[in-house]
């Protein structure tokens, strides 16, 4: 008997359109998951971050009996020690990035305290200039000094030392800013760049930094986290997250310095308790000063 085989019949021009359509739309998926996997795993470091530096605060609470001191705000070319400074030396440590709530503090090294460097755990990956290499020792968090331009009423007031003992007994630690974040600047002057700030004559009011009529821009933000001031280690709630426009006062004691992040959600919040929680930019202004403000007769550090 006679058999005809049957032809292979090619794929259709349809079926290979349905198949390029499938292949591009799961193409398209990847390439839209991948920035939104990334950002998570920086949201992730930066919160990371700021809980070490929490761990650093509760340690050396723990061994000074009270909280790292802002001095008296001076020139530029007279800032005393930052809060993040006076941690690392206190604690003889080269970074914070093994520090846990719950973990034993680690062996200090002798000699490992770095002098004015990048320190791991400093920076988050999500501030567009923190690859930069603009700046000695680049920042991205900073301590709170109150709702105030000159910083009087908050954990890192300049001038008043603190206890944690205090903070709770006054406002509960769940409920005090200690450090937030804030975009490093350009590293260009004269750019009128969000993440830059301008330079007032001052006073700086505590309705913010006003229209200048020629304003000064600086774009050295976040220079250096070895030095207290509002130009790298110092912020207040004087504004909302990621209002502009930021400014300092010419003589470094007043300013409008706000909070800032490269974070689609918000800007990341260290309190006092240990935890970190993401503020929105739309947060009520009130609420965002209450966040800052301790309700603490601190004492004056000696001299």
């Amino acid at each position: 008997m006679h058999v005809t085989k049957g032809r292979r019949r090619g794929a259709t021009p349809a079926e290979i359109l349905t198949v390029f359509v499938i292949l591009s739309l799961s193409f398209l998926v990847v390439l839209m998951t991948l920035p939104r996997q990334r950002e998570n795993s920086r949201m992730a470091g930066c919160r990371r971050n700021l809980m070490q530096i929490g761990a650093g605060l509760t340690l050396y609470d723990a061994r000074q009996g009270f909280l790292p001191t802002t001095p008296e705000l001076l020139a530029e070319s007279e800032a005393g020690p930052s809060a993040l400074r006076s941690l690392l030396e206190a604690l003889a440590l080269p970074d914070l990035t093994e520090l846990t709530q719950d973990g034993p503090a680690p062996d200090p090294r002798a000699r490992s305290v770095p002098g004015e460097r990048p320190v791991p755990g400093f920076v988050c990956f999500s501030d567009p200039q923190a690859s930069a290499g603009r700046f000695p020792a680049p920042v991205s968090y900073r301590a709170c000094t109150g709702d105030q331009a000159g910083g009087e009423n908050g954990v890192f007031a300049p001038g008043r030392r603190v206890r944690l003992t205090d903070v709770e007994e006054g406002d509960g630690l769940a409920y005090s800013t200690a450090f937030s974040e804030r975009l490093m600047g350009s590293g260009r002057n004269e750019d009128p760049a969000p993440e830059n700030y301008s330079s007032l004559a001052g006073p700086i009011s505590a309705g913010g930094c006003g229209v200048a009529t020629k304003p000064r821009w600086r774009g050295d933000a976040g220079w250096s986290w070895f030095h207290a001031g509002w130009r790298s280690t110092l912020y207040n709630h004087t504004l909302t997250p990621g209002a502009t426009v930021s400014c300092i006062a010419d003589d470094a004691k007043t300013a409008a310095m706000g909070a800032s992040s490269g974070h689609r959600q918000g800007v990341n919040v260290l309190f006092l308790d240990g935890s970190v929680r993401t503020v929105s930019r739309t947060v009520a202004l009130p609420i965002w000063k209450a966040m800052a403000t301790t309700n603490v007769s601190a004492s004056k550090p000696p001299e």
